[in-house]
C-alpha cells in the first residue's frame, strides 16, 4: 500500500485550515493510501468527528506522529523524532503551509505539495510576530531553543525551501497573487477549499427566519471579532432590531480574547443583542443559520471565506469586507469598506427574498466538498505510480 504522510500543526482549532485537512484524509482514504498524521497537538477526535460532521475521521488515520520543531527546522538533524524520512512516503503534503514549514529531502518536488492558504510566514518574520507562533510550537514541543533569533531565520530558511521546491496549492486567485508576489518561480494550482453545500443548503428554504445576524470564524485575535462588536453597537444606535450570534472554536490560549470580546458586549450594552457560541456541534449550526438571515464576516483580507461560503450555501445574505479572497464570490454590492457601510447593507439584507437565497446559495455550489475532493485525489494520483 502507498504511503502518505499529511502535515497539519493542530487540527484541534476546528476553522477553516482544519476542515480542509480533515477532507484531504477522506480523500486520501477513499484512494485507499495509508496516511500518517503529523501534528504538534494530539486529536480530540470525538470533538472533531462532531465540529466537522464525519462520523469516521479518526479511521482515517493510520499514525498519528507527534511533530518536533527542532527536526522541522534543522534538516541535519533526525534523530530520536519517532518520525521517517520524507523518501519513505510516496506522498508529502502540508496541509497548513501557510504558517507551518517543513523539510524536504531529496530532490522529489513531484511528491511533495503544499496547501498554502496565503504566504503568511515571509510577512510574520519581517514584522516579528511570527515569534509568537514559534513559542507555541516551542511549548507544545517542551523544547527549549538558545536562541529566537536563530530559529527565526531557520523557519524562514525552511519555509523559502517548501515554498520553492514543492507542488503549492492554494485557494483563491488572491492568493496566488500573494505567493507569486513572495516567489516569483513558483505556479500555484487553485483549488477551492470543501463546502458541504449538500449539508448547509437543506436550509435554504428555510422560513423560520429571524432578523438575526450570524458571525463565524475561530475566537482568535486575527479574525477581528471586535469589529462585529461595533457594527452592533452603529446598528443598536440606527434602532434596529436584530439578534446577532458569533460562532467560532475556541482553544484555551484565546480565553483572554473571549474574555475580552464578552466584556465589550456588557461594557456596550449589547447583551440582550449579542450571544457567543463556542464549539458548536455542526447539526447544530446548520440550525442556527437556518434561522438567521445574514452573515457578517469581520475578517478583512480574508484569503477565502469557508465560512462565507457555508453561510451563502443556506441561503444568508453576506456582508462581508471589499478586500480579500472573498470578493471573487461575493457580489460587489455586498462588500463594506467601514462599519457604517456594513450597517447599511445588512439592514438592506435583512429584506431579501427567497430566490436572492436561493441564487446565493446556487452561486456557492462550485465550491462543494465532492469537488474538492476529486480534484485533489486526481493531483495525488498523478504523483502516486501504480
Amino acid at each position: 500500500m502507498k504511503r502518505v504522510k499529511l502535515i497539519h500543526d493542530d487540527l484541534n482549532a476546528g476553522g477553516g485550515a482544519e476542515r480542509l485537512a480533515a477532507a484531504s484524509l477522506e480523500a486520501l482514504s477513499e484512494l485507499d493510501l495509508s496516511v500518517d498524521l503529523v501534528t504538534f497537538t494530539k486529536p480530540n477526535w470525538n470533538q472533531l468527528e462532531r465540529i466537522f460532521g464525519i462520523s469516521e475521521l479518526r479511521k482515517y488515520v493510520n499514525n498519528v506522529i507527534k511533530g518536533n520543531i527542532n527536526s522541522l527546522l534543522d534538516e541535519h538533524n533526525k534523530e530520536d523524532t519517532n518520525d521517517n524520512s520524507d523518501n519513505e512516503y510516496d506522498i508529502v503534503m502540508n496541509a497548513h503551509g501557510d504558517i507551518l514549514p517543513f523539510n524536504m529531502f531529496g530532490e522529489r518536488k513531484e511528491k511533495l505539495i503544499t496547501y498554502c492558504h496565503y504566504p503568511l510566514v515571509p510577512e510574520l518574520i519581517k514584522n516579528l510576530k511570527y515569534d509568537t507562533v514559534l513559542r507555541n510550537y516551542l511549548k507544545m514541543c517542551d523544547y527549549k531553543f538558545e536562541s529566537l533569533d536563530k530559529l527565526r531565520a531557520k523557519a524562514l530558511g525552511v519555509y523559502n525551501q517548501m515554498m520553492n521546491n514543492s507542488t503549492v496549492v492554494t485557494n483563491s486567485a488572491f492568493s496566488s497573487k500573494a505567493v507569486k508576489l513572495y516567489y516569483p518561480s513558483t505556479d500555484p494550482l487553485i483549488l477551492y477549499p470543501p463546502i458541504d453545500i449538500d449539508f448547509f443548503s437543506r436550509v435554504v428554504s428555510s422560513d423560520s427566519r429571524e432578523n438575526r445576524i450570524v458571525v463565524l470564524g475561530r475566537f482568535n485575535p486575527d479574525k477581528n471579532i471586535e469589529l462585529a462588536l461595533e457594527v452592533a453597537r452603529v446598528l443598536k444606535g440606527m434602532n434596529t432590531k436584530f439578534e446577532m450570534s458569533i460562532v467560532g472554536n475556541l482553544s484555551k490560549q484565546y480565553y483572554p480574547y473571549f474574555n475580552y470580546l464578552q466584556k465589550l458586549i456588557k461594557v456596550n450594552g449589547l447583551s440582550d443583542m449579542v450571544d457567543l457560541r463556542t464549539n458548536v456541534d455542526i447539526n447544530d449550526l446548520r440550525t442556527l443559520l437556518g434561522k438567521s438571515k445574514v452573515l457578517f464576516h469581520p475578517t478583512i483580507g480574508e484569503p477565502f471565506g469557508m465560512c462565507i461560503a457555508e453561510a451563502m450555501s443556506a441561503g444568508l445574505v453576506p456582508v462581508v469586507p471589499s478586500f480579500g479572497g472573498n470578493t471573487e464570490f461575493v457580489p460587489e454590492s455586498q462588500r463594506y469598506s467601514n462599519q457604517k457601510e456594513a450597517a447599511k447593507i445588512i439592514m438592506r439584507s435583512m429584506n431579501a427574498s427567497l430566490q436572492q437565497r436561493f441564487s446565493l446559495s446556487n452561486s456557492v455550489k462550485k465550491f462543494g466538498k465532492g469537488r474538492f475532493k476529486d480534484n485533489l485525489k486526481r493531483l495525488l494520483s498523478e504523483r502516486v505510480a501504480p
